[in-house]
């Protein structure tokens, strides 16, 4: 069993997802697993589930969704994976272990790479991560304020560890992957001036220093027309250091070996130790759905 919160809200089990049916039911579900193993209070339910004031018989609907949701979880056997969905007064709890929760994962992957001695390990690391991503976080759930907030947060978080990602790539010399794993999120965000900056970096790095150029000038355009605004700092000292021609092109560290000078070698070995925590990653998820 594997609950999902990063693409669309849903219950993995053996035998495929469960039917959580409307949009109600899955907002409430992404309501308690925000907050798994902590109490959700009946007026944080309401506000998950109505953004303007909500029906009188609001909390028979909720009693309503807790119910089936609650007969789902026992038809699909949670208690066998540790989860329960509980009633304390007037608050609920879905009990589960943070790892059959894809968001809790998510996290503990981040927190492993940073912990990461080597920029090959932060690697694997990140990348094991994002892939825990299958569409825009809470997909399918209700478009509350507190949800999307919920979104939002997510969706930061995610776009943050991309940035990282391209970071340790360009720690590696590989500033061509830092730049592929930039663009499409610099064309799906255009307004992110980090974004921007970093595959300016990438590009320029890679020796394309035209379309590093032509990504700052599209993206100054973008801020004056859509908020009004110059580029902040960031943006503007990733430009300027192009065009003084500093950190131009370079050639990976690992591309000279016993092979000789420009010989394509491998990459640094990952550590025994990161690829088993990533593998362990991997298992769980897997052997728990």
């Amino acid at each position: 069993m594997e609950f999902r919160l990063l693409g669309t809200v849903c219950v993995d089990t053996l035998t495929g997802p469960l039917p959580l049916g409307p949009a109600k039911r899955r907002s409430l579900l992404a309501a308690l697993l925000l907050s798994a193993n902590t109490p959700v209070s009946m007026a944080r339910l309401t506000d998950c589930l109505w953004d303007e004031e909500p029906p009188l018989h609001a909390r028979t609907v909720v009693q309503g969704h807790v119910s089936r949701l609650r007969a789902l979880l026992v038809g699909a056997d949670a208690r066998a994976y540790g989860v329960e969905l509980a009633t304390l007064g007037d608050a609920y709890v879905l009990r589960a272990p943070e790892t059959l929760l894809d968001s809790q994962r998510f996290e503990e992957l981040l927190m492993l790479a940073r912990e990461q001695r080597g920029p090959a390990d932060t690697v694997l690391m990140l990348k094991e991560a994002l892939s825990l991503w299958q569409g825009p976080a809470l997909t399918g759930t209700y478009a509350s304020t507190p949800l999307q907030a919920a979104a939002h947060a997510l969706e930061e978080s995610r776009l943050s560890t991309v940035e990282q990602l391209a970071g340790a790539y360009g720690e590696l010399g590989e500033h061509h992957r830092a730049a592929a794993a930039l663009r499409a999120e610099a064309v799906a965000h255009p307004l992110r001036e980090s974004l921007a900056a970093a595959l300016m970096t990438a590009l320029h790095r890679s020796g394309r220093q035209s379309e590093a150029l032509d990504c700052f000038h599209r993206t100054r355009r973008l801020l004056a027309d859509e908020l009004g605004i110059d580029p902040g700092r960031e943006l503007a000292d990733a430009y300027a250091r192009i065009l003084r021609g500093e950190g131009g092109p370079v050639a990976p560290a690992h591309t000279v070996g016993a092979g000789g000078p420009g010989t394509p070698q491998a990459g640094p070995p990952l550590s025994e130790a990161a690829s088993g925590r990533a593998q362990a990653s991997t298992r769980t998820s897997t052997s728990r759905a």
